[in-house]
């Protein structure tokens, strides 16, 4: 079907321009949607006349499928009295429910406005037919004669008819002024109401004037609203207030002449300390806002007038605080950030804090708002700032997380003075998150508010992540000496008990990681002196291990099943026989024998080999390997070995074979340690008498510490006694303190 162009044509002076302009409508028009097809929305070509000749063109659209835009155009006048006239242009099934809609477009000098400016809507529901709301339509005509021509719509669908009256337009020009527009926070010559003090203040002048034609009254109402430091978000600290109020805000009724002067009004506003704010950069905006009071200037009728919707209804201006930037107000700072640490890398596990040295300076102007970032990485926590040096600045520093970003923001003054150079220790703990991490980095920026220049570079400072365990291997012998002849020993041939064998001695060592990182997996090798020249030195009854350890030894052990007692052995036992004789001495108590010491080691005797398998050992955890054996004491008693020393030597060697950290340097660690037992032919030493001078010097001694302590004690009236008054003057001379009684009466 065709798009109807020309179902409906108006003719008006749209721009202005003495030429009669041209309207034509085409309702069944149809336009490519979005979606690539074509739906009827309706069109309305505007062509505007030349002086010279011929049309000018443009396009109106409707916004509706099948609402039919264009069906009828109504030149209506000079609506807003702005010397354009306007046009009423129909979309009888358009709206909600298809009522009908009617746009008001205005005109204007370049041609009539693309955007409607108002949308009446049909209010009658369809019944057997559409309302049609809108499909004729007349105006230019003044009805209600109040300067303003109105609009007749008809709804023919339901037989209606309905009249618009135009309702008075107001025309209102305010103006408002800040002066100085620089403020200087050390000029402070107001003195604050109520208190002896004064601040630095500015002052705000607003006005207004109204204006319009038809039936409007005299005097026009409004209400003005001025608030100072608009921008700032609500709950935020304003800069500025009202010097007589205090307040940001400052609500005024104002009462102007229709068609008369400006009225205005002027107040005083004044500056915070600076110690209650930190923003100096941002313009303080003073804002102020009108409303008309419709109720008072509806006419006879109750036709309210309206405000110009051409004309703002708010105004602001700025102020600016007055900055050390030169003349132009104007600061560009110049800030940089350099860092060092204390230590080159961070070993594994180690709980020594990795301090930071930060410099922050400024070599151009004041910058503010000036704060540091650090911005942490996931294996590293704040800890805090290094406060205990003269030398270093003490920040004021806080942990926080930002779009899911953890940092650290240091204040550095505001401003931060041209020169200023700050240098900083911060303290972070750090640990190994993922195996797979080698090193740890921090990115440090300097921030401002500054309009220029506000950041510095981001400086990216890494760590690398290392791996040190220092392991340690000791060993103990208990005991470490065995005094032979064994009194009342006697040798079996079938050794039962371990008696018969002769005395236990244990062998002790310990496999400690002092840390700091931990390692997986060691290896430990014994080796211990079992037989010299197929005699039995130190036969192996039994080992133990405490802690991640698993051992395994080349040869059986305690093979003859001798019976293991649950005693261990001490470097104190008893002496056996009547001639008070031990087997037990400690190395001090021995002298070498006339035969000297003979040593029998793996290198020269036969040795059993015990291998371990050491697993996770943590910073400060041991593995302890206990052997416990018997000196095989006829070996010792034959008349080759007799009056000769014997040091019998097992040893034991480690080495870490694996770490659990991957992708890090790591050094070979392995260490090894001989323990011995010394076996001595000789006499145990006597243990010697305390002296008797000793004795009666210590009992002298403590007589006079005795007398000392007497002495100071009744010297504090310890000893005196306080006995019952037996008369009553008596009693009333007794004090309280005397008695420890708080009140004497009875």
């Amino acid at each position: 079907m065709a798009a109807y162009f020309g179902f409906a044509v108006a003719a008006t002076d749209i721009n202005g321009d003495d030429l009669a302009d041209v309207l034509v409508g085409a309702p069944l028009f149809m336009d490519r949607g979005a979606d690539g097809k074509l739906q009827e929305v309706g069109q309305v070509l505007v062509a505007l006349q030349r002086p010279a000749g011929g049309f000018r063109t443009a396009r109106l659209h409707g916004s509706e499928v099948f609402a039919r835009f264009g069906s009828a155009i109504a030149p209506l006048g000079d609506l807003d009295q702005d010397g354009f006239n306007d046009v009423a242009i129909a979309a009888p099934y358009g709206g909600e429910g298809r009522k009908g809609v009617v746009y008001i477009f205005n005109g204007r000098a370049t041609g009539l406005n693309t955007a409607p400016s108002q949308a009446l809507e049909g209010r009658w529901a369809a019944q057997t037919m559409p309302p049609s709301f809108g499909y004729a339509m007349k105006g230019q005509t003044d009805i209600d004669r109040n300067g303003y021509p109105d609009l007749i719509v008809g709804a023919f669908g339901v037989d209606r008819a309905v009249l618009y009256r135009a309702r008075p337009v107001i025309t209102v020009h305010a103006s408002l002024e800040v002066y100085p527009s620089i403020l200087n926070q050390d000029n402070k010559t107001c003195p604050l109401p109520g208190t002896d003090l004064k601040v630095s203040c500015f002052n705000v002048r607003f006005c207004l004037r109204a204006d319009g034609k038809g039936t409007l009254p005299p005097k026009l109402n409004f209400q003005v609203e001025l608030l100072l430091d608009k921008l700032k978000q609500k709950g935020a600290i304003r800069r500025a207030l009202f010097l007589h109020s205090r307040s940001p805000g400052h609500p005024k009724n104002m009462t102007v002449s229709r068609g008369g002067r400006m009225q205005c009004e002027e107040l005083v506003a004044y500056l915070r300390d600076e110690s209650e704010f930190r923003d100096k950069l941002t313009p303080i905006t003073v804002f102020m806002e009108y409303r008309l009071d419709y109720r008072t200037a509806a006419d006879a009728t109750g036709l309210r007038p309206i405000l110009n919707q051409f004309t703002p209804a708010n105004l602001s201006r700025q102020a600016h605080i007055l900055l050390d930037c030169g003349e132009d107000n104007v600061c560009r700072p110049k800030l940089e950030v350099s860092v060092d640490r204390d230590q080159k890398k961070i070993y594994v596990g180690d709980d020594n804090p990795l301090t930071l040295m930060v410099t922050a300076q400024n070599q151009g102007e004041g910058a503010y708002e000036a704060e540091l970032t650090v911005a942490l990485p996931p294996q590293a926590d704040f800890i805090g700032v290094v406060r205990n040096s003269e030398a270093l600045a003490r920040l004021s520093c806080a942990f926080k997380t930002e779009n899911q970003t953890r940092q650290v923001v240091c204040d550095l003054g505001n401003p931060m003075k041209a020169g200023t150079q700050l240098r900083a220790g911060l303290r972070f703990s750090v640990h190994q998150q993922s195996e797979m991490d080698t090193s740890v980095k921090f990115d440090l920026q300097i921030q401002s508010s500054n309009l220029l220049d506000k950041v510095s570079p981001v400086v990216s400072h890494r760590v690398d992540l290392a791996v040190l365990a220092a392991v340690e291997i000791r060993g103990v012998s208990s005991p470490d000496h065995v005094f032979l002849p064994i009194p009342n020993w006697e040798y079996k041939e079938h050794p039962e008990t371990e008696e018969d064998v002769g005395p236990v001695i244990q062998h002790i060592y310990e496999l400690r990681n002092n840390g700091p990182s931990a390692f997986s997996k060691a290896m430990l090798t014994l080796q211990w002196p079992h037989k010299f020249r197929n005699r039995t030195l130190l036969y192996v009854l039994q080992f133990d291990v405490d802690g991640p350890m698993n051992c395994t030894a080349d040869a059986e052990v305690n093979p003859l099943r001798i019976k293991v007692s649950s005693g261990q052995p001490a470097e104190n036992d008893s002496a056996a026989g009547q001639g008070g004789r031990g087997h037990l001495v400690t190395r001090r108590d021995l002298a070498q024998g006339d035969g000297g010491v003979h040593t029998l080691g793996c290198g020269v005797a036969e040795c059993l080999k015990i291998v371990c398998q050491v697993g996770r050992l943590d910073r400060g955890k041991s593995a302890i390997l206990y052997v416990r054996s018997l000196l095989w004491t006829q070996t010792f008693m034959d008349k080759e070995n007799q009056n000769r020393s014997y040091s019998l030597k097992s040893s034991a060697a480690f080495s870490v074979i694996e770490f659990p950290y991957r992708n890090l340097p790591i050094d070979d660690v392995a260490n090894s340690t001989l323990v011995t037992t010394d076996v001595t032919w000789g006499i145990q030493p006597a243990p010697m008498p305390v002296p008797v001078w000793v004795i009666i010097l210590a009992v002298l001694a403590g007589l006079l510490l005795l007398a000392v302590l007497v002495f100071v004690m009744h010297r504090m009236g310890f000893f005196k006694r306080v006995r019952p008054p037996q008369e009553e003057p008596e009693r009333e001379q007794l004090q309280p303190h005397e008695n420890g009684e708080g009140n004497s009466e009875t």
